[in-house]
């Protein structure tokens, strides 16, 4: 059997309650953030022991809604490790102050007062600045690179899991609505939400296109398995390559008339700017 990733989105934040609380720096979840999370491990959830391991970006609202989701794995599972790994490339996508992460010596005394098992060792110094041209760029090329680089990041602790001996892993990946567009490069529906479609505590499943083990491919690309479509009421597999580059197009666009950010756009932007 394939393996398989569970990405989900965090629970409601502080930021997602209405406009103009982008400004908040951040933000965690609000009650019903919380009350969305519990509710997500009691139904999709309810049987947590086979996930051997839990990822979530280092922002409080993903971290929080990681631990409340997968309490019961990282407590009570001998097969799960015991700690959320924090990984920086899977934070969101925008500069906007809730989008921005804390730095990391006030981000350790939040997660030790909060008493979340969380792994911060990859969590560096620069892993909230996002200027322009740096790793973490709002930019699309550069979102697009991370989130490459998370999927290689997860393929390979899928690979270790294996090759110690767990012939069946699954992993959850606890992130971002606009991020997991570029993580699992799908853009069906991409604007149905504030600059994503996917709902706040909503969870789909995905299996690598390529046998982990032998997989050569440098994109790490991910297909959504057909009970996920399924259960979300999607009857026809994932939409491929050409088709998603349209939607990737009506994507940006939707995001831009929502008021929000356009990736695509915003490099290309500021070039024009200094032509200007």
């Amino acid at each position: 059997m394939s393996p398989v990733i569970h990405c989900v989105r965090h629970g409601q934040g502080f930021h997602n309650v209405g406009a103009g609380c982008y400004t908040l720096p951040d933000p965690h979840l609000t009650p019903l953030g919380e009350e969305q999370s519990m509710a997500l491990r009691k139904t999709a959830f309810s049987d947590q022991s086979k996930i051997s391991l839990i990822l979530a970006s280092p922002l409080c609202r993903t971290l929080q809604s990681a631990y409340l989701v997968f309490q019961p794995a990282l407590t009570a599972s001998s097969k799960c490790h015991p700690e959320i790994i924090a990984i920086p490339d899977a934070q969101e996508t925008s500069d906007d102050p809730c989008d921005i992460g804390t730095d990391p010596s006030v981000l350790r005394r939040v997660v030790a007062e909060s008493k979340w098992p969380v792994d911060l060792s990859l969590v560096k110094d620069g892993w909230n600045v996002k200027a322009l041209g740096t790793h973490y760029s709002p930019e699309s090329n550069a979102i697009a690179a991370r989130a490459r680089d998370a999927r290689i990041f997860v393929r390979q602790k899928i690979r270790q899991l294996i090759e110690q001996g767990n012939t069946d892993p699954q992993v959850a990946l606890v992130t971002h609505g606009g991020f997991l567009h570029y993580f699992t490069d799908d853009w069906e529906d991409s604007w149905l939400n504030p600059g994503t479609g996917w709902r706040n505590c909503e969870t789909r499943s995905y299996v690598f296109k390529q046998d982990v083990m032998n997989d050569t491919d440098v994109e790490a690309r991910l297909t959504e398995t057909i009970d996920s479509r399924l259960r979300r009421g999607k009857g026809n597999p994932m939409p491929a390559g050409e088709e998603q580059a349209v939607l990737f197009e009506q994507a940006m666009e939707n995001w831009e008339n929502q008021g929000l950010q356009r990736p695509d756009r915003i490099g290309l932007d500021l070039e024009a700017s200094v032509i200007a």
